[in-house]
């Protein structure tokens, strides 16, 4: 699959219900391990929120990212 092509309507609206699934997970986790004091749930829970945010960036973007766009947003790429 070609990383440069955009996407349709429905994979953008399949990419934001991703995103919300992965969002809300995450912070209920994140809401359930400080409560608890769960640390190992609180970092799997970071991760879950990172990945969500992550999904997010795709349907606002309308494509899907690369692994330098993944790992290190901040960087802009030269086209």
């Amino acid at each position: 699959m070609k990383r440069n092509r955009t996407l349709s309507p429905v994979e953008r609206v399949v990419a934001l219900c991703l995103s919300l699934a992965w969002l809300g997970g995450g912070a209920f986790a994140l809401y359930f391990a400080l409560i608890h004091s769960r640390w190992g749930i609180c970092a799997a829970a970071l991760a879950a929120l990172l990945y969500g945010v992550a999904w997010l960036r795709v349907a606002a973007s309308s494509r899907l990212l690369t692994w330098t766009e993944l790992i290190a947003p901040w960087r802009r790429l030269r086209a």
